[in-house]
């Protein structure tokens, strides 16, 4: 980046990545999230206490799902310039960091630690050759790729309602067409949808259900779907205590980017054990996302110039940076154990 574009993005207050304005903005929203995180410490009420249900309602919040989608479909050349170069995965990379150790934080570079997610949730979904998978929201085709890569007799439908990601898998190469299928559109009743019932034998979501209102619902379609003995694995964003305030996103700052989502404790996707049989969950450490977060910063300063103004406005900028630091300061606090993403297992008996 250009000495004069950081001088001017910074003269309208927007500071870059590395820049000791930023830096003492971060340490100000994390000491935030440290209070917030302190203030509902071994809070396990129900979101049933706060208003909010994970059982009731329309699958997905209609009145903002459209807006939502909306940040998935902006210029592709955004997300090419600060994603991983392999699989352009829009999601947590694992780089091995825990409550009590960074791990190889900074020996994986961003693409080696996605493929370690991705080998990560094949193992913990008991992932094999011959199998037929279904991903439910799967952005610019991560998955796909790596599952196609790694498994060379595998099926995998790819479901996804954003027109810029579904574009993008059309054209890329890596995709099969004899081994993968894509369907755009919103994930819904499978009996209105060309999804077969008891056709898949794992179903796989990275950071799908934080869009989802009504779990059970949800949980009610995937049993369709699966076969019996099938199983399938979800991977999202949780709090380790229940937070009022992150069971809506309309009710924090992040509504400015998912409008309509939320944040559920770590605990709530097992309650939903009717229509499938919880098996297993893990608890991913947030500092894999505050270091993905870190990298997908760095690189979206790094490429600045080909950005802006080109591609982006002013305003633009100051939104994604925004979005950038404020996510990042979310999962820092408490050495990643308050805030990170959870892995439910569920199984069709």
């Amino acid at each position: 980046m250009t000495d004069d574009a950081v001088k001017l993005l910074a003269s309208h207050h927007i500071h870059a990545y590395g820049s000791d304005e930023l830096a003492k903005f971060e340490k100000r929203m994390v000491q935030y999230f440290e209070r917030e995180y302190a203030r509902w410490r071994g809070n396990r009420n129900a979101p049933e206490a706060y208003g909010a249900s994970s059982f009731e309602g329309d699958l997905v919040d209609k009145a903002t799902y459209a807006r939502s989608i909306d940040h998935y479909n902006k210029d592709l050349r955004i997300y090419q310039a600060f994603l991983d170069q392999e699989y352009l995965a829009y999601s947590m990379a694992y780089y091995g960091a825990t409550a009590r150790s960074d791990g190889g934080i900074d020996e994986l570079t961003l693409e080696q630690a996605q493929k370690e997610k991705y080998r990560l949730i094949a193992s913990r979904a008991g992932i094999q050759d011959g199998q037929n998978i279904l991903d439910i929201g799967c952005g610019y085709g991560g998955l796909v790729k790596y599952l196609l890569q790694t498994y060379s007799d595998i099926t995998v439908t790819g479901i996804n309602p954003s027109t810029t990601q579904s574009e993008y898998v059309r054209t890329a190469t890596g995709f099969d067409s004899a081994h993968f299928r894509l369907i755009q559109r919103s994930f819904d009743d499978p009996s209105s949808n060309s999804l077969a019932h008891n056709s898949f034998d794992r179903i796989i979501s990275i950071g799908a259900l934080e869009h989802f209102s009504n779990l059970d619902l949800l949980f009610q379609y995937q049993r369709q779907l699966l076969k019996p003995g099938g199983k399938c694995l979800h991977h999202l964003i949780v709090s380790a205590d229940t937070i009022p305030r992150f069971l809506n996103a309309d009710d924090t700052l992040i509504s400015e980017y998912f409008p309509g989502g939320h944040i559920w404790p770590y605990s709530e996707p097992a309650r939903h054990n009717s229509h499938l049989a919880f098996t297993e969950s893990w608890f991913i450490n947030g500092i894999n996302y505050w270091k993905t977060l870190d990298e997908w910063h760095k690189r979206f300063w790094a490429a600045i110039d080909t950005l802006y103004p080109e591609h982006l406005s002013i305003r633009d900028v100051e939104s994604w940076n925004k979005y950038f630091s404020l996510s990042k300061t979310m999962f820092y606090p408490n050495h990643g154990q308050s805030y990170g993403v959870g892995h439910y297992l569920y199984e069709k008996k």
